[in-house]
């Protein structure tokens, strides 16, 4: 049973009972033909009693459709039975067909409809429709304590995170090999002022394969890079590996660059956050639900998605503006083009 279904149990029983108070006043009334005197000694006003002697002497239709005596002594609802704040029908279907195409939150879809059909609804509003629609499930978690933390402030090149994400490729060559799939690569790097994102596939997840990238990340970016920083794994660094004391390629080349590499601490992702984050953006808007056959393919598809991630996709954090237009218009970059030729599709 739901908690609405519950209080208005609760609302029908407490009314219930009411009702039987009042007949107690009018059994009184009936002893003692004084409105004062039972107003006097039920502790009620005179105004509460008129009222439901009024609705009590109410003449019935005769035809069988009135109230019994006891019925009248109910009180209505109180509940409106029109809003005239309620959305439309034509805006509650835009609403759910938006959701259901993008799969995004309210305040995505409060952008769309601003932006694209010029409907002025508020977020709040349409966070209530979705739930009514049951397209929102909402989680039950513990309450965390609050934490006063401020977000370091970077400029354009402070810091670029890097990590790797594994995709599925059913191309011939799985094939071949007898299995349904293989893992190639995708190498992500994002700088955290402009939240501008670089990525590209490779069929190798070696040093080999990272020091290329951070080639391509060189030449893609349109601003000098002081910061690269990633996790613990073999193709970026031998820290937990020991028995080799040689410096890794990928940390010789940033020093070639003239940049600072840094490693999170072990096993503590939340400190990639930001790729780790644009890593599941690509899952659910790249990824899911499809199947890649052919390499050529996936790096099209892969071009494709991140022009529209730098170009055109809107981000809550960015003001609903996407990261090139939003490090335009905040830090004032002078070269305002990505080089995408770098992924050479």
């Amino acid at each position: 049973m739901s908690k609405k279904e519950l209080h208005e149990i609760k609302q029908q029983v407490k009314e219930k009972e009411m009702a039987k108070l009042r007949r107690q006043w009018f059994k009184v009334y009936k002893e003692l033909w004084n409105a004062a005197e039972v107003c006097r000694k039920c502790g009620i006003s005179r105004s509460r009693f008129y009222y439901w002697k009024k609705r009590l002497d109410m003449v019935s239709s005769g035809k069988g459709k009135g109230h019994s005596r006891y019925q009248r002594l109910l009180a209505y609802s109180r509940k409106p039975k029109t809003n005239p704040r309620a959305y439309s029908p034509e805006v509650i279907k835009l609403i759910v067909r938006i959701r259901r195409r993008t799969g995004r939150g309210a305040d995505h879809v409060w952008f769309i409809l601003r932006d694209k059909y010029q409907v002025y609804v508020s977020v709040t509003g349409i966070y209530k429709t979705l739930r009514r629609e049951g397209l929102i499930r909402v989680r039950k978690h513990k309450r965390k304590r609050n934490e006063t933390y401020e977000a370091p402030k970077y400029l354009p090149g402070d810091k670029v995170q890097a990590d790797v994400k594994y995709v599925k490729l059913a191309d011939e060559r799985a094939v071949r090999l007898g299995k349904a799939f293989r893992w190639v690569y995708q190498y992500t790097a994002l700088d955290v002022a402009t939240g501008i994102k670089f990525k590209a596939i490779y069929e190798t997840r070696d040093s080999r394969s990272s020091v290329d990238f951070l080639t391509k990340v060189r030449l893609f970016y349109p601003f000098p890079i002081k910061v690269i920083q990633t996790d613990n794994g073999f193709e970026f660094t031998w820290r937990l590996n020991p028995g080799i004391t040689e410096i890794h390629p990928f940390t010789l080349q940033c020093k070639l660059f003239g940049y600072e590499h840094y490693l999170i601490p072990p096993a503590y992702p939340r400190a990639n956050s930001h790729v780790e984050r644009t890593h599941r953006i690509d899952q659910e808007e790249v990824y899911r639900g499809r199947a890649f056959t052919s390499l050529g393919d996936l790096h099209k598809v892969n071009l494709r998605t991140l022009r529209y991630f730098n170009e055109k996709r809107p981000q809550k954090t960015k003001h609903f503006l996407p990261p090139l237009k939003f490090g335009i218009l905040k830090f004032q970059l002078t070269k305002q083009k990505l080089n995408y030729s770098v992924l050479n599709v």
